[in-house]
């Protein structure tokens, strides 16, 4: 007869519970409950970003058992392209660009919105002089006469919101020849350089680049506001693939719900959010008084209903296409997921 000593019989028991955690290890598909979800989130460094920046620095999604990595772009067009290739999971940019990716076959979804009205012109020296508080077509046909040049006005690539609603200022709104005035395309950071260093008479930029821009340069002024350029002018939104969206809808509630939560603290507590998103924005070169100031601004509106801004990028993409930058249209709402949001918003 087999007689079992407390010692053997316990060797037996850890035996068995080493052979279940391996076979566990080895089983496919099989991950443990305390495994994070892995989320690689791309976005342009601008304050619209900021939810994603304080759900980051926050820590709740860590919380809601999710690992963040966070990865820069300088502009929305290049940032779908590498969504689109499967580099990054979601993306915190311009809703043009995923708009325009989607009637290329791409299979992106807007979850939430971040920000509207963001754009702004702003311009300095002789030509913000020349077309004053209220440009005209025939203020920039006289500054390119009396200087013999076209004025010159930055923005970023074709297809992102910058250059859409600075298309629709200029040729819809003032009704700008556009064989008078030249348009450069280029970076974020590029742009608000060239504009303190005279290379652009103005700009499309974004909050906190119109406060950084007017605090070092009292004599910059707004030649039109985001409501002026575009009304309701559909700015930065949340988007994610479909394939993440699929893998991991939970992950994807949770984090819907921590960027509503850091909407709502930006509002109410600008002053604390700006300390949070000065170490992504600021790092070290910029003071969060500044960044609470731009907090307080005319390109900053933060809001995070997808719903809100569906009849405004309706009109933007009727835009795109009228203007080249997409070939076709589609329904908007098919470009929208609205189920995570409505899940957890109360």
């Amino acid at each position: 007869m087999l007689r079992l000593t407390r010692r053997s019989t316990l060797a037996a028991l850890v035996a068995l519970a080493s052979a279940a955690a391996s076979a566990v290890a080895v089983m496919p598909g099989t991950a443990r409950a305390a495994d994070p979800v892995k989320l690689e989130i791309g976005y342009i460094p601008i304050l619209a970003a900021s939810p994603l920046f304080i759900v980051d620095g926050q820590g709740w999604a860590k919380e809601a058992g999710i690992q963040l990595k966070l990865t820069r772009f300088e502009s929305g067009p290049h940032a779908i392209q590498a969504m689109a290739a499967g580099q990054i999971d979601l993306l915190y940019a311009g809703v043009a660009p995923v708009l325009v990716a989607r009637t290329k076959g791409a299979d992106i979804s807007v979850i939430a919105n971040s920000a509207v009205e963001e754009m702004v012109v702003a311009a300095r020296g002789p030509f913000a002089k020349a077309v004053g508080a209220n440009p005209t077509a025939e203020s920039f046909r006289k500054f390119a006469a009396d200087t013999g040049r076209k004025p010159k006005i930055g923005t970023q690539p074709p297809g992102s919101v910058p250059d859409t609603v600075l298309k629709h200022w200029l040729f819809k709104v003032v009704k700008v020849d556009p064989a008078d005035v030249e348009l450069v395309p280029m970076g974020i950071e590029k742009t608000q350089q060239a504009l303190l260093a005279g290379a652009l008479d103005a700009a499309t930029i974004r909050e906190p680049t119109v406060t950084v821009t007017q605090q070092m340069d009292p004599n910059v002024a707004l030649l039109a506001t985001g409501a002026q350029m575009f009304p309701d002018q559909p700015g930065t939104v949340v988007a994610a693939r479909a394939e993440v969206l699929k893998k991991s809808p939970e992950a994807i509630k949770a984090l819907v719900k921590a960027h509503i939560r850091a909407v709502d603290m930006i509002a109410k507590d600008p002053a604390a959010s700006a300390k949070l998103v000065n170490n992504y924005l600021g790092k070290g070169l910029m003071e969060p008084a500044t960044l609470e100031a731009a907090f307080k601004g005319p390109g900053s509106k933060f809001v995070a209903d997808p719903h809100k801004v569906v009849p405004a990028v309706e009109a933007m993409m009727a835009f795109t296409k009228e203007i080249g930058s997409a070939s076709e249209t589609i329904p908007v709402a098919e470009a929208f997921d609205f189920s995570f949001y409505d899940a957890v918003a109360k």
